[in-house]
């Protein structure tokens, strides 16, 4: 017999449930005339190794929610059969139908989630083309129900919002529900099955847009990029443990001795700006920044150019609870189950296309910081090998600039910081001329102003000012580029393209944004061509990680210093007649040994 099929806010569409022998009979006659299908999946938590509740199949106007457990030849069906498939973050899902089809081990899982990502459409990456713009930076943002909302007119339909009530009900919250409502519950059947019936119809949506707009390479090139990375997070990174304890320990230590050490100094909480500009001015220190709301402003950035031994124990506080938090405790948590830690990676985690890491957010890492990198460690008899390209945003300006002067000094190979401070200040520039030259060059690149730069280097506002003036005049093509970029995007409606055909849109007003975001954009499309480059040639299986501008792999510990060679040759590449120099750095048995400190090394 038949379960009953559930209604739905949606017009015309319904969802069936699959409990009995004749649901499964008709799921499969359903599935043999659905040569595309959208999919999406319910879990225990949002955890890598978080276990499948229930899966669900869909068109624009029938869903089949079914757990997958009691039919795992329908989620073989699914992922090996021939069919197509859609799915709106297809990463997360992948991962979820990866574990399925492993079972118990997890041999393979990395093959299994980049097959299934390679037989899908995701609908979060065809959003991101049409606007990469965030709700806050005033697009659209990229969830599903948003999408939905201006798409297709469904943005009433709040499943969220009815699971809410439902778990209140129960007597659940929105953590233990998940894991713990019932899978006969007709609520969450029903609002299961919507969301890839809402996925359905959005790509029916977008697909004609991304043709439209002339994204259809972009748009090849952008899931080949999260096949890649998916892979990436099923393979993880393996974990020193007791390393990582140690750590955990000791920087718990360092936190609790620095703020000790601060309320001997008048700061009772390291978290209160005002206090601590309270307890600045006490000392006699000169404060210059405020807030917008005229309050004293205590970033890192204003603490860091502070010379006073308070300022640097409150640095000293928080980047120890920072790190404990944020990075050692979460590599310890999430290793518990396998000893590896598996980041998610968003190959369009920012507006430009630039990739993000979460789940620890290890591309926010201090350059200097090597304890957390230290935690994370190669496979036995395997090193960890970093190949990161060398200015590369600033190789794109001067690409995009056609600053022949920027683009000549690099064609020779020459240091770039160096040249500009000896066309600023003459060939006997002093170190500190360097480090000002070179910061004024990152305020071009980031549209930082005069102020910002002075704030930056301790220099004052006048000499920010006439360092940037020599540098337009120095490099004239720079600046005339910046107007140029901004006047052409205000024609556009505020909309830039990249060489790649990257749409960058922006608010009006904020077009000046769009000289950086070319050049970051520019570079994330450098970078991902590299890195589909090292997959094609039979690398795929060493990646760890995308930092930056910088891909983390490993490799056997024999042939290391051979093989970063052979992945930075396979980075290297030209832009224009700009050369894109990529330098690999073998760091050993962990990611930290190459940052680590002598005496560490021999401690």
């Amino acid at each position: 017999m038949r379960t009953p099929p559930l209604g739905t806010p949606l017009e015309d569409a319904v969802v069936y449930p699959v409990r009995t022998e004749d649901d499964r009979t008709a799921l499969w006659q359903w599935l043999q005339h659905e040569p595309v299908l959208a999919f999406d999946t319910e879990t225990e938590g949002l955890d890598f190794h978080d276990g499948a509740r229930l899966v669900q199949l869909a068109n624009a106007r029938e869903a089949w929610v079914l757990d997958p457990h009691e039919h795992p030849d329908v989620i073989e069906e699914l992922t090996y059969g021939g069919l197509s498939l859609i799915a709106h973050n297809a990463a997360f899902d992948a991962v979820v139908l990866g574990h399925l089809l492993m079972g118990d081990s997890d041999d393979h899982l990395a093959g299994h989630v980049m097959n299934v990502m390679g037989l899908t459409t995701d609908t979060s990456i065809l959003a991101h083309l049409v606007d990469p713009r965030s709700q806050q930076d005033g697009g659209l943002g990229h969830g599903l129900k948003p999408l939905a909302d201006h798409y297709l007119g469904a943005g009433a339909i709040d499943g969220q919002a009815a699971l809410k009530a439902r778990f209140r009900e129960l007597g659940l919250t929105m953590v233990t529900g998940w894991r713990h409502i019932a899978l006969e519950d007709e609520t969450y059947l029903r609002y299961a099955g919507i969301d890839p019936i809402l996925t359905f119809r959005l790509h029916d949506a977008l697909a004609p847009k991304i043709v439209e707009l002339g994204l259809e390479a972009l748009s090849k090139f952008e899931h080949e990029v999260a096949t890649i990375c998916a892979g990436m997070t099923a393979r993880g990174i393996r974990v020193d443990r007791d390393h990582t304890r140690s750590t955990l320990a000791h920087l718990t230590g360092e936190q609790a001795t620095a703020e000790s050490t601060a309320r001997t100094m008048g700061v009772e909480n390291i978290h209160a700006p005002q206090q601590i500009a309270e307890a600045l001015l006490v000392r006699g220190v000169e404060l210059t920044e405020k807030t917008a709301t005229g309050k004293w402003s205590m970033d890192k950035t204003v603490l860091d150019g502070i010379d006073d031994p308070l300022a640097r124990v409150v640095q000293k506080a928080k980047a120890a609870g920072k790190a404990a938090t944020t990075y050692v405790r979460p590599i310890l948590d999430q290793s518990i189950v396998d000893g590896r830690v598996h980041c998610r990676i968003r190959p369009l985690g920012a507006r430009t296309g630039r990739m993000s890491v979460s789940d620890p957010p290890l591309q926010q890492l201090p350059t200097d910081d090597w304890r957390v990198r230290r935690c994370l460690i190669a496979d036995p008899n395997q090193s960890i090998v970093a190949v990161d390209y060398g200015q590369i945003e600033v190789r794109v300006m001067a690409y995009l600039a056609s600053e022949g002067a920027l683009i000549e000094a690099f064609g020779q190979g020459l240091d770039i910081h160096d040249t500009v401070a000896a066309r600023l200040y003459g060939a006997g520039f002093s170190s500190g001329q360097r480090r000002l030259a070179k910061s004024a060059v990152f305020a071009k690149l980031y549209g930082a102003s005069a102020k910002r730069l002075a704030i930056q280097t301790g220099v004052t506002d006048v000499a920010a000012k006439q360092t940037m003036t020599a540098l337009d005049r120095a490099y004239p093509r720079l600046a005339r580029w910046s107007r140029t970029t901004i006047d052409r995007a205000k024609f556009h409606g505020g909309v830039a393209t990249t060489p790649s055909g990257r749409r960058l849109p922006t608010q009006r007003g904020r077009e000046f944004t769009l000289v950086n975001h070319l050049c970051q954009a520019t570079a994330a499309d450098i970078f991902k061509s590299a890195l589909i480059e090292v997959h094609r040639a039979g690398h795929g299986d060493r990646l760890l990680l995308p930092i930056h501008d910088e891909l983390l792999l490993q490799c056997d510990e024999q042939v290391a210093e051979e093989f970063g060679m052979v992945i930075a040759d396979l980075m290297a590449a030209h832009l224009g007649d700009v050369p894109l120099v990529a330098e690999a750095k073998v760091c050993g048995p962990s990611w930290g040994h190459a940052y680590q400190p002598m005496e560490a090394l021999s401690a």
